[in-house]
């Protein structure tokens, strides 16, 4: 970067990068056609077209650098200060701070103390200021054409762990990806995929685990969810076993769905798991040697934390469940860098599979859900709820004993109880992140 050669300094961030994840996950990248996880611009640049550009981050101790690919230009590359960078860490120290009391229930008392939820939007904007997202949406917007749609974000370090989507304006629609070079190989592997709206569908549903609780909406979920799609498989509580499961995924379906708990073993990535019935998990191992798992388009985690990835080491920080999945070939993976709660969760996933059902594209999809469930209101719900109820078999269960009460209670409420947004702060929406293509 000193001495002016951006292309070259973007290689070497991305060679950064791909070393880390072939560090634990060694076939990560062995199909690539580049010299090992050595991608050229050029290659990168295979990315973009004439909708879509790329913001690609590098943190180091020493500033923090914004590559800017839009396609046939030169990068742009903007650098924050050393007062920014101060600033960075100062925010991130400070969110994880807050974010621990939130996951151990310590920001509950006092109940008049703000906590990490209430402070989350202000949070993203000092957030946004930090990493300059003004300037970085002027340069994607000052082209000729003015035709980007598309972002796809590439963080790095720390940044894995925020929602980076949820500081750009709304005009754009947000992938992720943990390496170009994943891209890449994404494309080459699943270049003409098949639609996701006609798929099959492997359902795993609210595994009874020893030690964690039930999710009561996780059934509400599934069966809204499998309402949708005219071939699916159901393992539910006792019947989602490693070995059901694992033999389960090995049918090909198309899409996996997953309402459960989920965990990020810091200590050691690869044991990272999704939670299963009795004292069974799925790791993040495991996952990374099941065959044909290439045949899925689409992965579902809705569950607690999916998307985490470890910033305490630098060889594990890019290695999570969501890269598992990719490394098996999925062309997309949906997941979580909180705790949601489950109801708001189980609206937000109703609604995704409801849009990519009418042929919306999954990363589209996504956005028309978080921004929907940010502006769900009671009145809206009330009308979701009759037409879907509309449309059940009289036969239906869980659907039909759990929608009409709210069909009941919901027309006595006021004008003003009625235009309440439910879920309008970050904390129910922004949480969920979709990676790959």
């Amino acid at each position: 970067m000193q001495s002016g050669n951006w292309f070259a300094a973007l290689e070497l961030a991305e060679e950064g990068k791909n070393a880390c994840l072939g560090w634990l996950l060694p076939d990560l990248l062995e199909d690539s056609t580049c010299i090992p996880n050595q991608p050229k611009l050029a290659q990168i640049q295979q990315l973009l077209n004439p909708t879509t550009a790329i913001v690609y981050w590098h943190l180091s101790p020493y500033a923090l650098h914004t590559f800017i690919l839009i396609e046939n230009k030169p990068p742009v590359v903007l650098q924050t200060s050393s007062q920014n960078l101060q600033q960075f860490e100062t925010w991130t120290k400070t969110w994880n701070e807050e974010y621990s009391k939130h996951r151990k229930g310590k920001d509950s008392l006092p109940e008049a103390q703000p906590t990490w939820r209430d402070h989350l939007p202000s949070t993203l904007q000092k957030l946004s200021e930090i990493l300059d997202i003004a300037a970085i949406v002027n340069i994607i917007n000052d082209q000729e054409s003015n035709s980007i749609q598309n972002l796809i974000l590439i963080p790095h370090r720390d940044l894995h762990l925020f929602p980076l989507h949820a500081i750009f304006p709304d005009n754009f629609t947000i992938s992720y990806l943990p390496s170009a070079q994943i891209g890449i190989n994404l494309k080459k592997f699943n270049p003409n995929p098949t639609p996701i709206h006609q798929l099959p569908i492997l359902s795993i549903e609210n595994p009874n685990h020893e030690g964690y609780g039930s999710l009561p909406y996780a059934e509400i979920e599934s069966a809204a969810i499998n309402q949708l799609f005219p071939i699916s498989q159901q393992l539910d509580e006792e019947k989602a076993t490693n070995q059901n499961v694992i033999n389960a995924l090995q049918n090909n379906y198309g899409i996996l769905h997953f309402t459960g708990h989920g965990f990020y073993n810091f200590n050691n990535p690869l044991k990272s798991a999704l939670v299963l019935s009795g004292k069974d998990l799925l790791t993040l191992e495991e996952i990374y040697n099941i065959p044909n798992l290439n045949k899925y388009q689409l992965v579902t985690l809705s569950a607690c934390e999916t998307a985490i990835t470890n910033q305490q080491t630098i060889t594990a920080e890019y290695v999570g469940l969501v890269s598992a999945f990719l490394a098996q070939g999925v062309n997309t993976v949906i997941s979580t860098l909180w705790t949601v709660p489950d109801i708001s969760s189980g609206f937000f996933m109703v609604y995704f599979y409801w849009q990519l059902k009418k042929g919306k594209p999954p990363a589209l999809a996504l956005k028309k859900s978080q921004k929907w469930l940010s502006n769900l209101t009671f009145a809206k719900l009330e009308r979701i709820y009759k037409l879907i109820f509309s449309k059940l078999p009289r036969e239906e269960v869980p659907l039909r004993p759990f929608i009409r009460p709210y069909i009941a209670a919901i027309p006595s409420m006021s004008i003003a109880e009625k235009q309440q947004k439910l879920y309008a702060n970050p904390y129910y929406w922004a949480g969920f992140t979709i990676t790959g293509f």
